[in-house]
């Protein structure tokens, strides 16, 4: 019996080139967010551990995809205090849900930027979010290692994720706006 054989349809087909794999370098890579706060002010922070992978398709830009984890522990808005509450159950619930991730579902390329559509998976809570991306050239480092930056910008309504705490104000208004804004810088270097 012969086991070598190839479907005429199999044989037809083109090689499907592999997906270049790329992974975010922690050391120059930046995920920060911003909120209304008092009505009139912004807090903004960051988170200091976060990471992801993204596989580009050259051929087929549409084909690429895109996985981001946060480890939520690691914010960071320069206040001790409020970090502390944000962490607490009354946000974030740590304890009960240390990670969020993202994952794209659908990659739309246009001239010089790239939209993404995706499931962020945030407080045992799964939404779809989209974001812009805009992809940097590619360079090569003194060691050989291909490296490009991309720069991304989308918005998430942390109430859709069950992050609900609230104070009103006494002249009208709420403590912390519903919107956060997310701003990431994603040093990528090439793996394989």
């Amino acid at each position: 019996m012969n086991t070598h054989r190839v479907s005429r349809a199999a044989a037809d087909e083109s090689p499907v080139e592999p997906l270049e794999r790329w992974e975010v370098d922690p050391a120059g890579s930046t995920l920060e967010f911003s909120l209304r706060h008092l009505i009139i002010q912004e807090i903004r922070g960051r988170f200091c551990r976060w990471g992801g992978t993204l596989f580009v398709d050259r051929a087929d830009p549409s084909r690429s995809r895109l996985d981001v984890w946060v480890d939520l522990d690691s914010l960071d808005t320069g206040s001790d205090e409020r970090d502390g509450h944000v962490r607490s159950s009354e946000f974030l619930d740590i304890g009960r849900y240390p990670r969020a991730r993202f994952y794209s579902t659908v990659v739309e390329p246009s001239d010089e930027r790239i939209r993404v559509r995706g499931n962020l998976h945030l407080h045992g809570v799964n939404r779809e979010v989209e974001i812009e991306v805009v992809p940097g050239p590619i360079s090569v480092d003194a060691t050989g290692v291909q490296r490009s930056v991309y720069t991304a910008r989308g918005a998430v309504d942390r109430q859709s994720f069950g992050l609900h705490w609230n104070q009103d104000l006494d002249v009208g208004g709420i403590v912390v706006g519903d919107r956060i804004e997310v701003s990431v810088r994603a040093e990528l270097r090439r793996k394989g």
